[in-house]
This record gives C-alpha cells, sequence and structure tokens, in this order.
C-alpha cells in the first residue's frame, strides 16, 4: 500500500503526536508499505529537518493560510496516488481535512490525540468538531473509556488503538536502590492549560518538609516555564526544584527518578509520557479525573488522586497519592514500576499496535471511500451546543456539517450567524451569569461565616475601642 500520513507540524515541531506519526510511519515502511508525509513547511525555528526521518518517504509540503494554498494542497493530495491516509491531530486543525480531501478519493483515517470533550467544549466546538470527523471513513481513538462522548453515527466507524509503548528500558535497578537522593519527575510541554504542572509543585511542596532526601524534576519546555520558577520560589521549594527544559536524552531523565507524576485532569490522550515511564520501570501518579490516567495506572502500578467531596482536584490529594509511594522502600517501588512496566507492555506493546494499525489500513482501503458522491450542505452552528447523544446528530445531520465544512473558502472562518445564533448565544451567556451570581452568594456567605469565627475566637480583640 501507499500509506499517507498528515502530519501538519511534522517538519517544524518534534512533538508527542509527530513522534508517534513519525513511529508509525517508520513500522509501515518496515512491513514494505511506501510512505508519503503531508506537512506544513519547515519553520525558520525547525526543531526536525527531514533529513531526521531515518525511513524511505515522499515528502508533500502544504499552505492552509490561504485560499490558493488550500487549493494547491488539495490538488497535490489528489495527485498523490495514495491508497489511503491517516491525520492525527490534538487541536482543531482537523478541522481543513473535510476541504484537502474532498473529491480525492484517498479514504481518510482521522485520529485524535486528547480526551474528545477538549475539541467540543473546551477548545471548540460540537458542530466543527463532528463535522470534521464525519468527514473520515475511519476514527481513531486511543481509549474505548471515549466512545461515549462521540454521537453513534461516529462511534459505529470508530477504531480503539493505543498508543505503542517503547520497548522496556536498560535500567540499573541496584544503583536506582543505592541512591542516597530521591526524584519525582515530571516530563512534558510546560503548558498550565493541559499538563497542570502547578499542582504537581504545590503538592511537593506540601511534602518537602517530610522527605529532605526528594527533589522534583520537570522535563520539557513551554509558556509557563517562567511562572513555574516564580511558583517555586513562592512556594520555598525553589532549591528542590530542577527544570531541565528540553533534553536530547529522556531516557537518562527517567532512569534518575524513582517516580513519575502528571498531573493533567483531562486533557490528555494516551499520554505517552506514562508508557515511556512505565518503560523505565517507574510507578505512576495522576488524577483520577483524567480518563486517560485512570485507564492507565491500575491496581499495583502506582496512585491516584481523587477529587474531593465537591469535585475538585486538590494538590492535598495529591500529596497523598505520591507520598504513599515516596514513603517505601526502594525495593518495593521497584516491584511496582516492575508490574507497571509489564502490565503495559502486555497493552500496549509495538508489535501488537502496529500489527492493529496494518489491519485497519487494509480494511479501510478494502471498504474504500464513502467520499465520493457530492454532498449537500443542510446545518448549521445552531447546533452548537447540542451533548454527543442528542438525535439531532444523525448520519444525515453529521454529513451534512461536513459538507458546509468542506464548502467553506476558508475552513477556520465559520459561517455568518443567524438571529437564532444569537438568541441560543444570549440564553447561554445569561446562564452563565447567573451561575455566577449563585456563586458569588455563596462566597458572600462563607465570608461572613468565617468573619463571625474570626470575631467569636478573637473574643472581640479586634475591635475599635
Amino acid at each position: 500500500m501507499k500509506i499517507g500520513f498528515v502530519s501538519l507540524a511534522h517538519l517544524s515541531d518534534w512533538t508527542g503526536i509527530t513522534r508517534l506519526t513519525d513511529r508509525n510511519a517508520q513500522a509501515m515502511a518496515g512491513r514494505g508499505h511506501r510512505i508519503t508525509i503531508i506537512s506544513e513547511a519547515a519553520k525558520a525555528s525547525a526543531k526536525t529537518p527531514v533529513s531526521q526521518l531515518a525511513y524511505p518517504h515522499e515528502l508533500i509540503t502544504v499552505d492552509l493560510r490561504s485560499t490558493q494554498g488550500l487549493r494547491a494542497a488539495r490538488e497535490k493530495i489528489a495527485a498523490s496516488g495514495l491508497d489511503v491516509c491517516s491525520a492525527a491531530f490534538g487541536d482543531k486543525q482537523m478541522i481543513y481535512m473535510p476541504q484537502l480531501f474532498h473529491g480525492s478519493g484517498i479514504p481518510l483515517i482521522i485520529g485524535e490525540h486528547a480526551d474528545p470533550r477538549v475539541f467540543s467544549y473546551a477548545r471548540w466546538s460540537p458542530y466543527e468538531h463532528y463535522g470534521s470527523l464525519a468527514f473520515a471513513d475511519a476514527l481513531h481513538i486511543l481509549l474505548a473509556d471515549y466512545l461515549p462522548y462521540y454521537p453513534g453515527p461516529l462511534r459505529q466507524r470508530a477504531h480503539v488503538i493505543g498508543n505503542p509503548a517503547p520497548p522496556p528500558a536498560t535500567v540499573d535497578f541496584s544503583a536506582r536502590r543505592g541512591k542516597t537522593a530521591r526524584c519525582i519527575i515530571g516530563v512534558g510541554r510546560l503548558n498550565e492549560e493541559d499538563k497542570r504542572f502547578s499542582m504537581l509543585l504545590r503538592a511537593f511542596a506540601l511534602l518537602a518538609a517530610d522527605f529532605p532526601a526528594w527533589r522534583l524534576r520537570l522535563v520539557g519546555d513551554g509558556p509557563y516555564h517562567d511562572f513555574y520558577h516564580v511558583m517555586a520560589g513562592q512556594l520555598g521549594i525553589k532549591g528542590r526544584v530542577d527544570f531541565t527544559g528540553a533534553v536530547a536524552d529522556v531516557d537518562a531523565q527517567y532512569n534518575d527518578a524513582d517516580i513519575f507524576c502528571l498531573p493533567s485532569f483531562f486533557a490528555e490522550g494516551l499520554p505517552m509520557t506514562f508508557l515511556e515511564a512505565s518503560a523505565h520501570a517507574l510507578p505512576l501518579v495522576g488524577y483520577s479525573s483524567c480518563v486517560a490516567s485512570k485507564a492507565l495506572i491500575g491496581p499495583g502500578m502506582g496512585a491516584l488522586a481523587d477529587a474531593d467531596g465537591a469535585g475538585n482536584n486538590t494538590p492535598e490529594a495529591l500529596a497523598d497519592a505520591l507520598r504513599g509511594l515516596m514513603a517505601l522502600a526502594p525495593g518495593e517501588r521497584e516491584r511496582i514500576g516492575m508490574h507497571c512496566r509489564d502490565s503495559l507492555q502486555k497493552r500496549y506493546g509495538e508489535q501488537g499496535i502496529f500489527d492493529a494499525w496494518e489491519k485497519l489500513f487494509m480494511s479501510v482501503v478494502q471498504k474504500g471511500t464513502k467520499m465520493e458522491s457530492d454532498l449537500t450542505p443542510g446545518i448549521g452552528p445552531e447546533w452548537e451546543g447540542l451533548a454527543p447523544d442528542s438525535p439531532v446528530w444523525s448520519e444525515k445531520t453529521l454529513m451534512a456539517a461536513a459538507a458546509e465544512l468542506a464548502d467553506r473558502a476558508d475552513p477556520a472562518a465559520a459561517p455568518e450567524q443567524t438571529e437564532a445564533d444569537y438568541q441560543t448565544e444570549n440564553v447561554r451567556l445569561r446562564c452563565e451569569l447567573a451561575a455566577l451570581r449563585r456563586d458569588f452568594a455563596a462566597l458572600e456567605k462563607k465570608y461572613a461565616t468565617l468573619a463571625g469565627q474570626f470575631t467569636a475566637l478573637s473574643g472581640g480583640r479586634g475591635k475599635r475601642r
């Protein structure tokens, strides 16, 4: 087969998705398939020159910044001779897929590398999210736990394939046991919206006095680098936290650690850092509110921090989860880490994952694309707020949404809103305002209660005579 991989940042930014796409492409090339990479052109700050892609491949560069660029990209793709194409996304750039592949005759697989609720409600909208996915001949998701968050017609074309775990690393367990200094490690982009490393800093601040031999190490770079530095100082743990920035050899960082923690609340798809840490036999810690954390960290593999009675994730809960592992003897943590490694290798070993991908490619090629016929737009953004289980999301309405996206001059630009849309938005904003007023009233009541308690405890000493 001639297999295409859409990875728009492939030539510029070596992110988790580009690394995973590259591993899949390399595996398929190793099985005798011809590979084409579809990417935007390398930026001046590119970290991954195309010469580093260590397998035979063709390259199609696209420019999505203009109508002319989109037209040229569609012509290149249509002329590519691909038998099938896979496109993986962790953001809303999937909205370009209906326009790029409409009329190409190429079966398309769209993969989501985040909790789908992030796309539908936190960063995007159900209409454009579901419409983009409806154009795909197959939907790739990372965990079966995400299936309820899609409309029924999309669930019917969904295929669950996890990320491939790296092979077990060579770990010097005797050296790890013999260390005098211990380390909790967090790895990932320093972005509070997704990773929530502020919670790990606050949790470590609660533990630092009780565990003087332990340090915290954050590996990675990102927009919150300076913020976390300042926060560590404010928490009084600046001398106990190491910020490495981006590193070339992350394996060495894992090997020097004792516990791995990823404090994301819910944005993750199936974090490669969990799989990488497990390959180095590290116990895993995360919040149970994160679907991926809860799915990966099984019994005896680490610890999950649960939300409090009000449904809030707290640094105290994360500190308690870490405390239980930090208090163990090194050999006991080693046993937990090895169980974690063996369990995730069994579920996500490379051979099984790439077998599943090859089978999916062959199945989609055999069925062909259903997008040969003309699509008829017939749905508008008035459906923005509907939940995935709403009966409105039928196959017909989903395909009409896909058609509207394919016909946009600029896929990233929403169509003009109608009067009904403005009325719906007005209702939504009024509901939000009412909720804020209720929250404010509750805070005022709580403040009055606390102020009364303070006055009672101080015996009126704070009053002016």
